[in-house]
Parts: C-alpha cells; sequence; structure tokens
C-alpha cells in the first residue's frame, strides 16, 4: 500500500487536538475541583455562616454533596467569664475533629448578633493561618501549610477586643473535614459558635453618676432616632454621636430643655455609614451613653 502524505498530515492534527484536548481538560479538572473545590490554600471571605455572611462552606458549588452538619463546640477562647475589657488581647483556638479524615479547613469572624464586624483578628502562627477581607469584615483561616492533619487538626490566633460599649461578640465560624480525595464528595462541613460576654465594668452603658437616663429608638435605626428621657428640672442638653473608638461625629442637638418628659426626633448624617456607634445625652455637666446600630 502506498504511503499517503496528506493522510499521515490530517492523522498528526487529530492526535495533536486529542493531546491538547487531554491536557487543557486534565488541567481544568484538577485547578477546578482541586484548588476551586478544595480550597487548600484557605476558605474564601464570608463562609462563616454569620448573620451577615449567609453562607457556608456547604453553599452550592462548593462543598455541599453532604448536607451541613450539626453545630459543634470547636471554638475556645481565654476571654474571662466575666468578658473582655477593651483593647485587651485574647488567644483563641479552633480545633476540627474527625476521626479518620486527613484533610481540615476552618474560618471564622467575630460579629455581633446583628452581622457588624467586632474587635481586630491578630495572626500569631502565618505558617497555618492568615486573614482575608471581604470590606470592613476580617476572617482568619487556614493556609496551604496549614490543613493536613491525622483525624484532627487546631489553629491558634489572637483578638484584640473592641471599644467599651460593644456588647456581646460572636465568634462565627465553619469548618471542613475530608478525606484527602480532592473532591467536594470527600468533604462534611461543620459550624461552630462562640459567644464572650463585655465585662460590665468595662461597659460604656454602665454610666451610674448621670444626671437622667434615656432611651433610643428605633435600634437599629437608618436617617432618624428618637430619644426619650425625663427632666427633673430644667437644663441645658447636648446630644452627640460617637464611633467605637470614640470619635466625636456630630452634635445632634443642643439647648435648654423644660422639666418633665420629652421626646426628640433627631435626624442621623447622611455620611454616617453602616455600624455600631454612640448617642451621648449630657445634662448638666453629666454624660449618658447608649449603644445604636445604624443600617
Amino acid at each position: 500500500m502506498a504511503f499517503n502524505v496528506n493522510s499521515y498530515n490530517i492523522m498528526k492534527k487529530k492526535i495533536a487536538i486529542v493531546s491538547m484536548t487531554l491536557l487543557v481538560g486534565g488541567s481544568f479538572y484538577f485547578t477546578g475541583i482541586y484548588t476551586g473545590k478544595a480550597h487548600d490554600t484557605g476558605a474564601p471571605a464570608g463562609v462563616t455562616g454569620s448573620p451577615h455572611d449567609g453562607l457556608t462552606c456547604a453553599a452550592s458549588g462548593c462543598h455541599n454533596s453532604n448536607p451541613l452538619q450539626n453545630s459543634q463546640p470547636w471554638i475556645i477562647s481565654n476571654v474571662p467569664i466575666a468578658g473582655y475589657t477593651q483593647d485587651s488581647i485574647y488567644t483563641l483556638t479552633a480545633k476540627a475533629v474527625d476521626i479518620g479524615y486527613s484533610s481540615f479547613g476552618f474560618e471564622i469572624s467575630p460579629q455581633t448578633s446583628g452581622g457588624y464586624p467586632l474587635g481586630t483578628l491578630i495572626v500569631t502562627n502565618s505558617t497555618a493561618t492568615k486573614i482575608v477581607t471581604s470590606g470592613s469584615f476580617q476572617y482568619i483561616t487556614h493556609t496551604i501549610n496549614g490543613y493536613k492533619g491525622t483525624d484532627s487538626l487546631s489553629w491558634t490566633f489572637n483578638w484584640k477586643a473592641p471599644a467599651k460599649g460593644s456588647g456581646a461578640v460572636t465568634f462565627y465560624g465553619c469548618f471542613n473535614c475530608a478525606n484527602g480525595n480532592s473532591k467536594a464528595t470527600g468533604t462534611y462541613v461543620f459550624p461552630a459558635t462562640l459567644t464572650v460576654q463585655e465585662s460590665a465594668t468595662d461597659g460604656i452603658d454602665n454610666v451610674t453618676d448621670a444626671a437622667i437616663s434615656f432611651s433610643v429608638f428605633p435600634n437599629p435605626a437608618r436617617e432618624q432616632v428618637n430619644l426619650t428621657y425625663n427632666m427633673g428640672e430644667a437644663a441645658n442638653v447636648e446630644v452627640n454621636m460617637y464611633s467605637l473608638d470614640g470619635r466625636k461625629l456630630s452634635a445632634l442637638s443642643a439647648g435648654m430643655v423644660n422639666e418633665g418628659a420629652h421626646t426628640q426626633s433627631l435626624t442621623i448624617p447622611s455620611d454616617i455609614n453602616s455600624g455600631i456607634y454612640f448617642i451621648q445625652l449630657i445634662a448638666n455637666g453629666q454624660s449618658t451613653v447608649k449603644r445604636i446600630v445604624v443600617e
């Protein structure tokens, strides 16, 4: 049979096309499944299951081959039972446990029950953990060198407590336990939370020498906030708005107020972003402070 040069060239092109398809397809498989699914380099920001995040690692397109498991007590801290104090630094430990498993991941974020970030996360072991962010939200997660273990794996990090009056803080977490087969089918996702209180002796809400008490509503608020209080005598009353770090943001009102019950409707400045703030009422030179959430 005569050798056909054209047929030979056509066959070479087909082999080249098949080889390229296998190469590219294989690359997509391993990058799409192993890295995209397994997240061995760390979880993407915003999958702790917190009220703000809404998602966990068991979300569609990630580790959703198995349903979200029951919550586990896998986050512990050395915050005293009496509560944290402003600017103090505490150590937290996250530990995942699943017998027979060899790959573990986690992500944790400190937030209020309403989904606002509180405090500052601090990496203490950069080999095993790192911080990822989304806007003003911090998340701590594992690294490429911090996800292998036998039956369990733990990570430690620090947290700097927020300003006075911030209230209770919940550490929302999500843990992955995997069999190391680089596929989503071998993974189980466990939520975990830890709530710590603010020390009563350190809270800005606990002002006992104020001339009067007052209430704030609605809370959370948007464009306006109402104050109600009762004056035992006529006095000059000031209302100010402060940030969590103690910066005065706005003087909401000031003037003489007569004796009796009062309700003031005050406009929140348009340049105030969503978050946690303090409303200060000063009467007769004495101050009372209330915490408020602006949506």
